[in-house]
């Protein structure tokens, strides 16, 4: 049953729903800026929007020799209101991350160094309202209530996500 909610919840977020009616400035429809968010991603980000609907996608890949660190985002975006400065949407937001570390600890027993390996991966989603302030320039804001860590230890409780943007 959990993994049929979180399949539906996953496709749902992916689908783009039509609105009727449009938006303030139709010429502005893409965004590219830097988000940080539990439930949508972390790093830098792509906004479309189809009228009233849209999509986000937040991804930030680092690969070293000791490290991995993957965060990718994808996040159905909704406009509920919209006036030259000021927009309100809501959002479904889902987020991968993967962080992998090898390193190595002094074991004083031994007097040798050892190695350590330390690894996560989770899945996690939200949804709630979101705020943008600006107009080519956007400051957003986005609150809500997130699922975390949805496939081993799950986890419920309020979110927050932050972006900064620039349309074009």
């Amino acid at each position: 049953m959990k993994k049929l909610f979180l399949s539906v919840a996953f496709f749902l977020s992916l689908a783009i729903v039509s609105g009727q009616e449009s938006r303030v400035d139709e010429t502005k429809n893409n965004e590219f800026g830097v988000h940080t968010g539990a439930v949508t991603g972390l790093g830098l980000s792509y906004r479309h929007w189809f009228n009233r609907a849209g999509f986000q996608l937040t991804a930030l890949p680092i690969k070293t020799e000791s490290l991995t660190f993957i965060s990718a985002g994808v996040t159905a975006l909704y406009s509920f209101y919209e006036s030259r400065y000021v927009m309100v949407f809501g959002y479904l937001g889902n987020h991968f991350f993967v962080q992998e570390e090898d390193d190595e600890s002094y074991n004083w027993n031994t007097g040798m160094y050892e190695p350590d390996h330390y690894d996560e991966t989770s899945y996690s989603f939200g949804f709630g309202p979101g705020f943008a302030f600006g107009k080519t320039v956007r400051f957003n804001l986005m609150l809500g209530y997130g699922f975390y860590d949805v496939f081993e230890k799950f986890n419920m409780y309020p979110t927050g996500e932050i972006g900064l943007y620039y349309r074009f």
